[in-house]
């Protein structure tokens, strides 16, 4: 996975707002003939708070998919990747402090998950009252890579 140019904090509004994390990547294969991707999760960390965002879904804003079964190639697949805390977990807020993000995926033929990607950021007091105002907050890669961010209104 290539390090992602855009990570989103957010919320999704069916059947209810629920947390959200949002990221454009490319999936690649080193394998001549790819792999199969069964399924990918978010596990998102604030100091000694740790969730899985669980649900998975993939494509564009037109057509998102729910992941499951998606074959990568060596040329690899850029797609926007949607992972949503699950509608049966208790309630979580996005707090000001650092953020780790581990990307990770069960590959077919393989007995354990992959961490894709590990993305640190920092989420401000500011950034978390917009969040906790059901806002939006879009963190950009910068040269250099560390992620920079700013509140979106809806």
């Amino acid at each position: 996975m290539t390090k992602p140019t855009i990570v989103f904090f957010g919320f999704d509004e069916v059947p209810k707002p629920t947390p959200k994390v949002f990221l454009r990547t490319l999936l690649y294969s080193t394998a001549t003939r790819g792999q199969v991707v069964e399924g990918m999760y978010a596990k998102v960390r604030r100091g000694k708070d740790e969730r899985i965002f669980s649900f998975w879904g993939y494509g564009e804003a037109e057509k998102l998919s729910a992941g499951s079964g998606l074959h990568i190639s060596r040329t690899g697949l850029a797609a926007n990747h949607h992972f949503v805390l699950s509608v049966h977990e208790s309630g979580y807020r996005f707090e000001p402090g650092s953020y780790e993000i581990d990307v990770i995926a069960d590959v077919v033929g393989r007995k354990k998950s992959i961490r894709l990607a590990t993305i640190n950021l920092s989420l401000s007091d500011e950034l978390a009252a917009a969040l906790r105002r059901q806002e939006g907050v879009l963190f950009e890669r910068k040269i250099g890579g560390e992620y920079e961010g700013h509140a979106r209104e809806r």
